[in-house]
């Protein structure tokens, strides 16, 4: 029941078709292979060992249908359209209705292609640029959420001490918690809307060097918050802001990984479309990447060369492809390598597939850039907002102190009964306050980023660290102010 909601609300906001980067990725390799002039047969065998998820399985179906089963590749098309989905608007679905008849009728693959290649990439185009429109939108309505929840539980709680009530304490926790989770489900409706933008392509061995850094950053945070609290060396609010500093380190190691491979898609194009220019006139890859190496290609150049030397040396040339995406560990340039490896391999016009892949590459990285550029505008104000935002906690913090210290006195005819919050209670819930909202702005942040998963743990980290400076700052440099100036006016009646 929840994913169908979910899946409710993300079609609420999606426009025009469900063309995706796989599906365009998809469409470009079997465009790429079809320059080969290779049978419909062969087209679907290459299709179906691709790795494209369920349009690589859709075309694996087929192929059992139509070929091992013998019911003909027109039938089985037209079996799995059916099939595959019951939305008359599914790219896969209209994919497989066309191809029956293209195949029936013996139309030219080539041709057929590269139409449904320049369809599908202006569909992703636009797609993705309504995307980027419905992120503006949900950012700005994350901006208000976020100074309308300090508000909301600052005025909260000063009413209900203004105001007289005895359970002011309990409305001051309902009021922090029920914030904290509407906010929460306001993220996790971002996360199911937005689309991820897979930047990196690492293996196994990558990944659990990285979450062994990330153990430690996390542990180091648990670790060093916990010594401070225990040793009473700094107030609580400090020590959990300072205790996200160990969190910092996994962070900055996952920016700079991505700060560099993204650097990458700015000379890839420009080489595999010199590579195929050339490879299609030599012949030879060996002599083509002796040619391309005459080029500097920037970042890119010391895997261009590391390709170029398992070529010489006579590896298979689909392994050589595999190890220069892992060396690249780009997602972009991986899907970029399998389908110029698996065009060599289907002797397809390679200077046809370098414009290909080069083009594809281009679209991809110009609307990831847009992404980005809206991204480093939503993260800055969100950190401006957090810092306010903790700031009004801090103050209300000490307020609260203040409220309570003038309770003690003889209010008996005062215009009104104070009912104060301890001031215990508060302390304690303001270091609880700084690591909820810490995580929920940076998840935020991160799904408005895209890109690697893992920097997450750089924006917690930062927010925490500033937070709680923040938040410790305003308490102590409003004390004396407050003690002084604001409280040393008489009230009347006592």
């Amino acid at each position: 029941m929840m994913v169908n909601k979910v899946k409710d609300v993300k079609n609420m906001f999606s426009t025009g078709s469900k063309v995706d980067e796989n599906f365009v990725y998809f469409i470009g390799l079997l465009y790429c292979i079809s320059t080969g002039e290779i049978g419909a047969v062969e087209l679907f065998k290459t299709g179906k060992d691709s790795k494209y998820g369920k349009y690589s399985q859709a075309f694996r179906d087929t192929y059992r249908l139509g070929v091992g089963w013998s019911y003909g590749l027109a039938s089985a098309c037209e079996m799995m359209g059916r099939k595959v989905s019951n939305n008359k608007d599914d790219p896969m679905k209209l994919l497989l209705v066309k191809l029956s008849q293209v195949v029936r009728l013996g139309d030219d693959l080539k041709t057929f292609f590269r139409d449904e290649l320049k369809n599908s990439l202006q569909t992703y185009a636009i797609k993705y640029e309504a995307n980027l429109e419905t992120q503006k939108l949900f950012s700005e309505m994350f901006y208000t959420l976020m100074s309308t929840a300090s508000f909301m539980i600052s005025a909260n709680s000063i009413m209900s001490m203004l105001m007289g009530f005895g359970d002011s304490e309990s409305i001051l926790i309902v009021s922090m918690m029920g914030t904290g989770a509407g906010m929460a489900v306001f993220v996790a409706m971002m996360f199911f809307m937005f689309p991820r933008d897979v930047l990196a392509h690492t293996d196994d061995a990558i990944e659990k060097k990285f979450r062994m850094k990330m153990y430690v950053g996390i542990f180091g945070t648990v670790g060093v918050s916990a010594v401070l609290l225990l040793t009473n060396m700094l107030p609580p609010i400090l020590a959990i802001g300072l205790g996200g500093i160990p969190l910092l380190y996994p962070g900055i190691i996952a920016k700079k990984q991505e700060s560099k491979i993204a650097t990458y898609t700015e000379w890839y194009p420009t080489f595999i479309l010199h590579f195929g220019q050339l490879l299609s006139t030599v012949g030879s890859m060996g002599q083509a990447l002796q040619a391309v190496m005459r080029s500097n290609f920037g970042t890119i150049q010391e895997f261009i060369d590391g390709l170029k030397n398992r070529i010489k040396n006579r590896i298979d040339q689909t392994i050589c492809f595999q190890l220069f995406s892992i060396e690249a560990g780009h997602h972009i340039i991986a899907n970029g390598n399998d389908i110029v490896s698996t065009s060599i391999y289907k002797g397809a016009d390679m200077n046809l597939v370098g414009n290909v892949v080069a083009d594809i590459t281009k679209k991809i990285s110009e609307l990831r850039g847009k992404r980005a550029q809206n991204a480093s505008t939503f993260q800055l104000v969100v950190v401006i907002l957090h810092v306010l935002s903790l700031s009004i906690f801090g103050l209300m913090n000490k307020l609260t102190e203040l409220f309570n210290d003038l309770s003690e006195g003889d209010l008996s005819n005062a215009a009104f009964e104070l009912s104060p919050i301890d001031p215990v209670l508060m302390s304690m819930l303001m270091p609880v306050l700084l690591i909820m909202t810490s995580i929920i702005s940076g998840f935020a942040i991160k799904i408005i980023q895209g890109g690697l998963y893992k920097t997450v743990f750089f924006h917690i980290g930062i927010l925490l660290v500033v937070g709680g400076i923040s938040m410790f700052a305003i308490n102590e440099f409003m004390a004396d102010f407050l003690d002084s100036i604001i409280f040393t006016a008489p009230v009347p009646g006592i």
